[in-house]
């Protein structure tokens, strides 16, 4: 990028962090002899303010119950001045506001779960919105390849589903596995359990069931039972499936 134009969008960003009269004025102070109209500019500095708030407003619906209408109209104009209107995707315009919250847990006093669950809601978006492709065919037990999984010092598996109507959700150490059906295309998500990870175990280091009895004593019918329960939920594939 020629040092110019570098030097006007960087003033453009400056400007639309915080639009108004006099930041409005520095942006033309900075660019003598620029002739649009200042009225024009006033609305798409708007614009670019409302695409931001109305992604981390969607993005993160939890969250901004969680900590209220005020201290969340605060957390909106503080993030929108780290520049993040930078993606041509609307909504990964909110992709760093987790860091954003992780930051300001103290400084806005918010609730000690806050950082955790936006960065949930995050994921939730990320798996579902994944590039990931399914594979129409498996030679093998494997892994969903949209699966993420998130450690937690809260137990938000429960609270998400939820909706946060219990109010602040537990403590408690949590392994939560979050990953797109390959049918629904929908974000599936769950604490991980010790079923759970075993048939995980079997998928990614290509055990069979009699194995895992044989090293488990766990049934196997109980072991088909868990991979059969979990192909369903498209956390794993199956050939044949």
């Amino acid at each position: 990028m020629k040092p110019e134009l570098k030097h006007f969008f960087d003033g453009m960003g400056a400007y639309l962090a915080k639009p108004g009269t006099a930041s409005l004025e520095q942006l033309y102070a900075r660019h003598p002899g620029w002739d649009a109209p200042a009225r024009r500019v006033s609305i798409y500095g708007d614009f670019v303010r409302g695409h931001v708030r109305g992604a981390v407003e969607k993005l993160y619906p939890l969250l901004r119950r969680a900590v209220g209408p005020e201290a969340w109209t605060s957390l909106v104009e503080g993030y929108t001045l780290t520049r993040p209107a930078r993606h041509h995707e609307v909504n990964r315009l909110g992709e760093s506001f987790p860091a954003f919250i992780a930051d300001s847990l103290v400084s806005h006093g918010l609730p000690p779960h806050a950082a955790e669950l936006a960065r949930f809601e995050w994921t939730d978006f990320a798996v579902f919105s994944s590039q990931s492709p399914s594979p129409a065919r498996v030679e093998a037990l494997t892994p969903n390849p949209t699966l993420a999984v998130l450690e937690h010092t809260f137990r938000l598996c429960a609270h998400v589903r939820s909706r946060g109507e219990g109010g602040a959700p537990e403590r408690g150490e949590e392994l939560a596995l979050l990953w797109r059906h390959p049918v629904d295309l929908v974000t599936y998500y769950q604490e991980a359990t010790p079923p759970t990870l075993l048939v995980l175990k079997m998928a990614v280091e290509g055990l069979s069931a009699s194995d895992v009895t044989a090293a488990t004593g766990m049934p196997e019918a109980d072991v088909l039972d868990a991979v059969a329960r979990l192909s369903r939920d498209g956390l794993v594939l199956t050939p044949g499936g």
